[in-house]
């Protein structure tokens, strides 16, 4: 049997309670998938850990506690004791750099979490659109094979009655064998389908049920679109969140030329002697921050060159999507204009009841007219594999 099936690619970016979806609305199963989803959780775990850790970058040094105890050969002078605490830190317009550093890069980390999000959701959107697809499939198979189990019974009573040869009954038997066989492998196909959904969603099997698609209306201007797509892309954000971490940290580097101090308590005995006070140190940093000033201009030179690529490629990438999802939209509603003006399999039965045509004849149309079925389907589920894609950023 043939079949038209498009494929459209995008490289972007990026099991025991029941959960019924109907009417094509998956939302309700994107909400469980985003709440159950191991993968999800391992990465919103993963985000406060780092979250947290890039805090810890911005906390004081640890101070530091010496003391020591000294023996003197003369007698009339007693021991030497002496005891330091020492707290070292950065200049303070370091730490408030920083601080502006840790709140870009925590950004960023939400920035990268949501597009793995949306490709996660995405990926489970897809396999709701399959399912469908396959509900759809199921139906037609079904209603086919309640057909052909009638036809075969049929042509068995007209042999008994003579009205019909064994090269007849054979023929009616081989349809309903074949139609059989594409009913179970549709309904295995789906059943994998519905155990892949199952698995993202952390265990709970997901029902879908809905057998017809609903297409979203494309906007009239790509570019008009874009405009407003481009601020909420969590890619794009993610690219230009780089640079901005790349041009703080710059800033950070450029206020560690400014020399780090050191303030402590001093407290010294000899003897009876005692000495106490204030310790206060200098680190200048003469020799090594030179080529971390060099380094980080670097780094921001080229994630400014990094984000202009990302730029292009998202751009080409959603115009391209767009320009097929127009085009997938147009066939598969020419598809089923022609299906809806060529009739149905209803009439082809109705032909072979009243002796129109053969057994042969009618085999052949209804093959025919279930192609043109599925090619229809198909292009109707391609249509929807596209505009997920190009609307995964509202996931």
């Amino acid at each position: 049997m043939k079949k038209i099936i498009i494929y459209t690619y995008l490289a972007v970016l990026c099991l025991c309670a029941n959960v019924v979806v109907a009417q094509g609305d998956y939302t309700s199963v994107l909400k469980d998938i985003e709440a159950n989803n191991i993968e999800l959780k391992a990465l919103r775990a993963d985000m406060e850990a780092q979250q947290i850790e890039n805090s810890a970058a911005n906390t004081l040094e640890n101070p530091s506690i010496d003391g020591s105890y000294s023996w003197c050969n003369v007698a009339q002078m007693g021991p030497k004791k002496t005891l330091s605490v020492a707290q070292p830190f950065d200049f303070p317009t370091v730490y408030v750099q920083r601080g502006k550093l840790i709140g870009i890069e925590n950004d960023n980390l939400q920035y990268h979490y949501r597009s793995q999000r949306i490709g996660i959701l995405l990926e489970a959107k897809k396999l709701c659109i399959d399912i469908t697809y396959y509900n759809a499939l199921v139906d037609i198979y079904a209603q086919r094979l309640q057909n052909a189990q009638a036809i075969a019974a049929n042509y068995r009573k007209k042999m008994e009655a003579g009205d019909a040869n064994i090269l007849e009954v054979n023929k009616a038997e081989l349809n309903l064998t074949s139609v059989q066989s594409d009913y179970d492998k549709a309904v295995s196909e789906r059943q994998a389908l519905l155990t892949s959904l199952a698995q993202m969603n952390g265990g709970v099997s997901i029902v879908v049920v809905e057998s017809k698609f609903e297409y979203a209306v494309l906007p009239a201007s790509f570019d008009e679109w874009y405009k407003q797509m481009e601020s909420q892309n969590p890619v794009l954000q993610h690219a230009e969140g780089l640079v901005q971490a790349d041009k703080q940290r710059l800033k950070v580097v450029q206020n560690q030329w400014l020399p780090q101090l050191n303030i402590g308590y001093v407290n010294e005995t000899v003897g009876e002697e005692s000495f106490r006070g204030v310790a206060l140190g200098l680190s200048l940093p003469l020799w090594n921050n030179g080529k971390n000033v060099k380094q980080s201009k670097a780094k921001v030179a080229a994630a400014e060159l990094e984000l202009s690529n990302v730029r292009n490629n998202i751009y080409n990438a959603f115009k391209v999507l767009f320009q097929q999802s127009a085009t997938l939209i147009q066939n598969a509603d020419r598809l089923n204009a022609t299906l809806a003006r060529c009739g149905s399999e209803a009439l082809l039965q109705k032909a072979l009841e009243a002796g129109e045509i053969s057994l042969l004849e009618y085999l052949l149309e209804i093959e025919f007219f279930q192609d043109a079925t599925i090619n229809a389907l198909a292009a109707q589920r391609d249509a929807q594999m596209a505009l997920a894609e190009l609307f995964a950023i509202n996931l």
